[in-house]
């Protein structure tokens, strides 16, 4: 999965659930991925509770999920993933494709 994720979906999706979600109390939800973004807004995250991605200014993302180790968890300029769950990733990846698909 390393280096197969569009930055340009995960920015579209973002960008839909922002201008078409409901607020909620850090940001904006639709369907159940919430998106945030940065008081300066050069890094936005989108989340369903079981994982999230920060997609960061220059087109960086990191990926978290639930069972991760927090000692491995560094600021990223790559797209690795650090002992990450990857059936989990690809399902919210899933989720994100599908809400870009509906809306």
């Amino acid at each position: 999965m390393k280096n197969s994720v569009d930055v340009r979906a995960l920015l579209t999706a973002y960008e839909k659930i922002k201008t078409l979600g409901t607020p909620v109390e850090n940001g904006k939800q639709l369907d159940d991925i919430t998106c945030t973004e940065s008081y300066d807004g050069y890094s936005v995250s989108l989340s369903d509770g079981n994982v999230s991605v920060d997609v960061n200014f220059h087109n960086t993302y990191h990926f978290h999920t639930l069972n991760e180790d927090p000692d491995t968890v560094i600021n990223q300029t790559t797209t690795d993933f650090h002992h990450n769950n990857e059936t989990q990733i690809q399902a919210f990846l899933n989720k994100l494709h599908d809400l870009n698909t509906r809306y």
